[in-house]
Formats: C-alpha cells, sequence, structure tokens
C-alpha cells in the first residue's frame, strides 16, 4: 500500500467511511513569527506588586506603574516602551531581590533668599528632571522655604514621570534633597538641566549681599547667574541579571531590552545570548542597552564588547536616562524587525526621548568613529526628533582580533533568524512531525505515502527560499540552488544534512555621487 495511514489501521472490517486528516503538506507560504520581548530591570523598594524574578506580561499604558512603583528603572522602562511600540508582546521581571545597594542623591540650594532687580518683580525658575520640565515662579525676596516648597510640589506632581522622589532638607528649609528611586549606578546619571529650551536663568537672581554664593552653585558673587544644584552622585551596587535565566528558561525572547552595561552584567547576558543562538537551544535573542557618558567613555564601553548579539546606544548629557534611550530603542526596533528583518532601521524616530542640547550631540565624523567601536548611533532630525542612524551591534573583531564586519548590522542576525524559523517550521511540519521514513532518491516512493528522499528535501528547500527570496530576505536565488547540498548522512543513516548558501539581501544605506562639471 502506498499510501500511509497515521489512523487508519489496515485491518479495519467495520464497513463506514473513515477520513483522517493530515497537515504535512498544508504550508505553501511563510508563516507568522510573531516575536516577544523582555525588559529587566529594578522596582522601587516600597512601591509595586509585582514579585522579583517573576514575568509579567505589560499589555497596557502604565500597567507597570503598578507592578513596579511609579518612577522606578522598570516602570519607566516598561511605560517609554509602549510610547514606542503599543503592539509587540511584551513581558517585564524586576531582578535584584537580594541586592542592596546605595541611592544616588542631588541637592538643590535655596537657602539664600532672593531678590530682583527694579525692571521686573517676578521670575521663572525653569529646570528639567529626566526630560519632564520643571517651572518654579519665584517673585521678590520670596524665601528659600518657600521656593522648595514649590520645588516639590512639582517633583510630586510628576512622580509617575521621575526617577526620583524630593523631600526638604533635614537641617536647612532652603534645601531640597533628592533621592533616586531605585538604587545603583544608574541614578548617577540622572539629568538636571537648566533651562532646556533656551531661557536664561535671569542675571536679577542674586543672593543678598549678607549671603555668600555656596560653591556648588559656581557663580562668582551676587548679581550673576547661577546653578542651583548639585548633579546625582553615589548609588552603587547594580543588581546582577544571573537570577533572570533560570525564569525564562526555554522561553524564547526574540529581544531582551536591559539597563546595566558594567563589564560583569553585559558579560552575563552576552554569554546568555551566546548560548541561546546554538542550534540545540535555538532561542535567539537581541540585547538592546544604552550609556550615557563622555565621547570618550561611550568609545571605552564599546571597544570592551564584541557580541554580535547586543547593540549599545550612546549619548552624552542627554535629558531621559539611559535606560529610556534603551527601552525606546529596543521598541522601534522589535516593532520593524519583525516587520522585515533585512529592512533599514535608519530615521525612525524615538518617541518621548529628548535629544542632548546642540553642544552634546556627537558631531557626523565622531558617529561614524562610533560605529567602528561597536556603538550605535542616532542624530537630531530637522524637527528636533531623535531619530536611529544606524544600529549596529557591538561586534567588531573575530577570535583572532582581526577586523569582521559579518554581523556588524542587526539585520544580518535578524534575517538569519527569521530564514532559521521558516526552514525549521517548513521542514519539521512538512517531514518531521508526520513520521516520515527517510530513503535513498532511487527509492520509488508512491504518492501519499510517508517516504522522504533528500531530492524531496532538497526540492521543499528551494519551494521556501523562492519565497523568501519573494519576500525580499535573500538574492541570488539561482546560485544558491546551484550551491545547495541535501544528503543523507553517512553513518546515521536516519538523519539527512543540508548545506544552506543564501545571500542575504542588503541595506541601502550610501549613495555616493560624483558631479563632473562643464564650463
Amino acid at each position: 500500500m502506498a499510501i500511509s495511514f497515521n489512523n487508519i489501521p489496515t485491518s479495519l472490517r467495520t464497513p463506514g467511511a473513515y477520513i483522517e486528516i493530515d497537515n504535512s503538506r498544508a504550508l505553501k507560504g511563510l508563516i507568522q513569527n510573531p516575536h516577544k520581548v523582555l525588559i529587566l530591570g529594578q522596582k522601587t523598594a516600597t512601591g509595586g506588586t509585582a514579585n522579583f524574578d517573576t514575568l509579567m506580561a505589560i499589555t497596557r499604558d502604565n500597567l507597570a506603574d503598578g507592578y513596579f512603583g511609579v518612577g522606578s528603572v522598570l516602570a519607566r522602562m516598561c511605560n517609554k516602551f509602549k510610547e514606542n511600540n503599543q503592539n509587540t508582546e511584551l513581558y517585564a521581571m524586576a531582578i535584584g531581590s537580594t541586592q542592596s545597594g546605595l541611592h544616588a542623591e542631588a541637592k538643590m540650594d535655596f537657602s539664600g533668599a532672593i531678590h530682583f532687580d527694579a525692571v521686573s518683580q517676578d521670575h521663572v525658575y525653569y529646570f528639567m528632571i529626566n526630560g519632564v520640565e520643571l517651572a518654579v515662579p519665584i517673585t521678590s525676596n520670596q524665601s528659600g522655604a518657600s521656593i522648595v516648597t514649590t520645588v516639590i510640589s512639582l517633583v510630586n506632581a510628576n512622580s509617575n514621570l521621575l526617577p526620583c522622589t524630593a523631600a526638604v532638607n533635614g537641617t536647612s528649609a532652603g534645601r531640597v534633597d533628592f533621592s533616586a528611586k531605585c538604587s545603583g549606578l544608574l541614578g548617577n546619571n540622572i539629568s538636571i538641566i537648566e533651562n532646556y529650551y533656551g531661557t536664561v536663568i535671569p542675571s536679577c537672581f542674586s543672593w543678598k549681599l549678607s549671603d555668600t554664593t555656596p560653591g556648588f552653585l559656581g557663580g562668582s558673587g551676587v548679581g550673576g547667574a547661577k546653578s542651583f544644584f548639585d548633579s546625582f552622585t553615589g548609588g552603587l551596587h547594580d543588581p546582577e541579571l544571573n537570577d533572570a535565566w533560570a525564569v525564562i528558561d526555554g522561553e524564547q525572547f526574540h529581544y531582551i531590552i536591559q539597563p546595566y552595561t558594567k563589564t560583569d552584567n553585559m558579560a552575563l547576558i552576552e554569554d546568555e545570548l551566546d548560548d541561546r543562538f546554538l542550534p540545540l537551544e535555538d532561542l535567539q535573542g537581541h540585547c538592546f542597552t544604552a550609556v550615557r557618558d563622555s565621547l570618550a567613555g561611550i568609545t571605552s564601553t564599546g571597544n570592551a564588547h564584541n557580541s554580535p548579539h547586543v547593540t549599545i546606544v550612546g549619548t552624552q548629557n542627554a535629558p531621559n536616562t539611559a535606560e529610556e534611550w534603551a527601552a525606546a530603542w529596543g521598541a522601534v526596533a522589535a516593532w520593524n524587525l519583525n516587520i522585515d528583518p533585512a529592512r533599514p532601521l535608519h530615521f525612525l524616530k524615538l518617541q518621548g526621548i529628548k535629544p542632548p542640547l546642540l553642544a552634546d550631540r556627537f558631531l557626523r565624523n565622531e558617529r561614524d568613529v562610533l560605529l567602528y567601536d561597536g556603538i550605535a548611533t542616532w542624530f537630531v532630525d530637522p524637527g528636533g526628533n531623535v531619530v536611529i542612524e544606524r544600529s549596529v551591534t557591538s561586534y567588531q573583531s573575530n577570535a583572532l582580533g582581526l577586523i569582521d564586519p559579518s554581523y556588524l548590522d542587526i539585520q544580518t542576525l535578524a534575517t538569519l533568524g527569521e530564514i532559521r524559523f521558516q526552514y525549521k517550521a517548513r521542514m519539521t511540519n512538512r517531514f518531521i512531525v508526520p513520521r516520515f521514513k527517510l530513503a535513498d532518491d532511487t527509492f520509488p516512493a508512491q504518492p501519499g505515502s510517508k517516504v522522504a528522499r533528500p531530492k524531496d528535501v532538497f526540492a521543499e528547500t528551494v519551494a521556501l527560499f523562492t519565497l523568501l527570496r519573494d519576500k525580499g530576505l535573500i538574492e541570488n536565488l539561482d546560485e544558491f540552488i546551484e550551491n545547495l547540498v541535501v544528503e543523507r548522512d553517512i553513518t546515521d543513516r536516519n538523519r539527512v544534512n543540508t548545506l544552506l548558501p543564501p545571500d542575504l539581501i542588503n541595506q541601502f544605506r550610501i549613495l555616493a555621487g560624483n558631479i563632473q562639471f562643464i564650463l
């Protein structure tokens, strides 16, 4: 009998019509491959209902606030992700249950009474924390304690957006003490920026002549413009990523967004993603993270890493924290790479990310250097939006330290991941799951029989890669077919080996022209 049945025995004698359903030939086109994202970070010490090391589905805006505490590292990352990507399936996990860290702190000092000149009797002091502008109205001879009350009220009104709390200093009613909501090094990068939109601090702000200007204000006496704050410092001890792997063991997350860029945590996630990329695990994922530092510091970070599975975004004195940059960048990449893994990401906008001031934006030649140092780059468009320029990985050289651009762009592994998924899905549904037998090419397999030959696998492979060509993931199909090898293993007669040589499609990134003019 040529036709193979799964559920209708050949020994059946009871009269009737018995029809079974076989889906082994159902797949004709490519199948959907919905991606999932995991964000790792910290919750606040006292807020949030989620347990540590527990996956939480983030299905709507601001849901993370209740899980992880308003203004926490993890809540802000989730909210920024949702601002940029409402559709990709998102999970988040709070880590650091056993980590005891120190919280970064900053201060604002208005302890000297302020008076104005005769030109105007009211002014507004504008400052920004983490990209949120706060406007403090100040009137003539207003006390420092009164100004502090206003500042604390403004901070409390924006508690879901701000990564810090504000309180009156215990010894000086004219001073505000800020404390990061989450412990660790990330708190040191919380930004305070005065007059982001260009309003000059009124020169009429001055300390009474009987007061002395505190050294941290940077003023040289009364009557001049001053800075009223100290930057965030003192945050120590980030949590470790290790505990997350046991929770997600065996589950694929196509993108993992995490904010910790010190060497130990970066090594942990690089090793984890290396293992997940291996064929016996086949849980390929890509990490997005960001670092806020000087140009030299960002370059140093990039050169310290060499992973095709990690994208590091570099920012300098940006209003938003680095973790929010990572979340926004990962959200935009996750959505667009799932639609088309081979299409470039350049010029896509990051929603809710304010650009650094002009002096703190990298020049084109500086960004070109960063791209050679494994750092993804961005620029600011004419509308003032931060847009992706090139989302490279941190991979720069091979095992011998020689320059190797094979995994330079994120599209390479994203495309290969999609090809691997489609090939695995097609072949397992066509041959493995239906329990085919295996024979040489010379075997006279009959239609309907569950017998596969290398040439059948070859034909199915060509059919699939034709679809991949039509989708724009590979090119030069004839060359692929010419070099495709499908053969029966010489030692294990139950195994077929394939050599797949796809020519991945490339990205149109640069147009160079030479105008040779004639007068």
